[in-house]
């Protein structure tokens, strides 16, 4: 493989819907690959993709269920059926909370060797960077900015309004961000965006390519594609779960 690219492991907003997943994601590099998101169901597409023993790093953005419920589990299935040691798991502090708490001591860093990180800052796994922005959701919740070389895809993971795709930077080859609700039924109540606001965002912070996620189940899908195809400058599409996305030449 080469350049930098991001495979959709689920992508069901706020809980799975029939067969699906809910949010996960492989960001590849031709060295490097990261776990982004464990949400529940994850864990069984990700093998689809490569072998559990070739996982650099899992990056967790925050600790609601939907995002990081599938931990433990991948605890469990590393500690106990592969030959790995240790397992870099990148979060925040609420994501090593909850999974701890599944623990019989309390204590999950027998084997996953915790990296707590915030808003502004960065990490480098292998030949890839991640720099982090806080966004405008109810609990700590990290967006990601991931850069290999002269490419980068940005995740928005869960937002409100009161958070801008532009705090990580311009001109990512790839945005792949919530959709949540659309703009004719969204609600100030519910801490999330409409498609018409990702895609004003990501125009303003002069995303090449948009990819829409996080539609929760009910939802159809292709209202939120045509809603953001409508603002987007560029190129949108729908995330899948199976779907690859190359930022080169994007």
């Amino acid at each position: 493989m080469t350049g930098l690219s991001l495979t959709v492991l689920g992508c069901s907003g706020s809980y799975a819907a029939a067969g699906e997943a809910c949010s996960g994601y492989l960001v590849q590099s031709s060295e490097t690959n990261l776990w982004v998101d464990c949400g529940p169901g994850t864990l069984a597409n990700l093998q689809q993709n490569l072998d559990l023993n070739e996982v650099d790093a899992i990056v967790v953005s925050h600790h609601h269920p939907d995002h990081c419920a599938e931990l433990p589990v991948v605890y469990n299935a590393y500690k106990y059926f592969t030959s790995i040691s240790e397992l870099r798991v990148i979060s925040t502090s609420d994501v090593r909370r909850v999974t701890d708490a599944f623990q019989p001591d309390g204590d999950s860093s027998d084997f996953f060797n915790w990296e707590i990180v915030g808003d502004g800052s960065v990490a480098e796994v292998g030949d890839i960077s991640i720099c982090f922005s806080q966004t405008d959701h109810p609990v700590e919740t990290l967006a990601m900015r991931f850069s290999c070389g002269e490419e980068s895809i940005v995740y928005t993971s869960d937002t409100g309004k009161n958070w801008s795709i532009s705090e990580l930077g311009f001109d990512a080859n790839i945005v792949i961000g919530e959709g949540t609700l659309l703009d004719g039924t969204a609600d100030p109540a519910i801490p999330h965006i409409s498609c018409r606001h990702l895609a004003l965002e990501a125009n303003e912070a002069g995303a090449r390519q948009l990819i829409v996620t996080h539609v929760p189940p009910g939802s159809d899908p292709s209202k939120h594609l045509e809603e953001a195809s409508a603002v987007f400058e560029g190129r949108v599409e729908l995330a899948t779960t199976g779907r690859t996305f190359s930022a080169t030449n994007n």
